[in-house]
């Protein structure tokens, strides 16, 4: 299991998810509504392979709509569907802050 640096916090919005490539894999960021905790997860939904990156994020649920077929994903419930079409919950990967000269760091750990 390797952590990968990802970019500084301040990078990061509560609004919506950013998208990082990460080893391959895109992934989205988005800072908790109410934290500073970090949500990362797969940008395809599962259902079509279409991206999410420009789908409704609801910061209050840590909740992500598909913008193609309106499935919906719960980031805080690690990725579980809350309405189809899609059937399987979303990949959602840990992550950790550290502080590296005074400024934070996001960090993903890929399995």
């Amino acid at each position: 299991m390797s952590f990968f640096k990802v970019c500084l916090l301040s990078n990061l919005s509560k609004e919506k998810p950013i998208k990082f490539n990460i080893d391959d894999i895109d992934i989205l960021f988005v800072l908790d509504f109410q934290t500073e905790k970090v949500w990362a997860f797969d940008n395809n939904c599962n259902h079509a392979d279409k991206p999410l990156e420009k789908g409704k994020w609801n910061p209050e649920k840590a909740e992500i709509t598909c913008p193609f077929h309106k499935a919906v994903f719960s980031i805080s419930e690690n990725g579980a569907v809350k309405a189809p079409p899609a059937c399987i919950p979303l990949n959602v990967y840990k992550t950790e802050i550290k502080i590296e000269n005074a400024e934070k760091f996001v960090y993903v750990q890929l399995d």
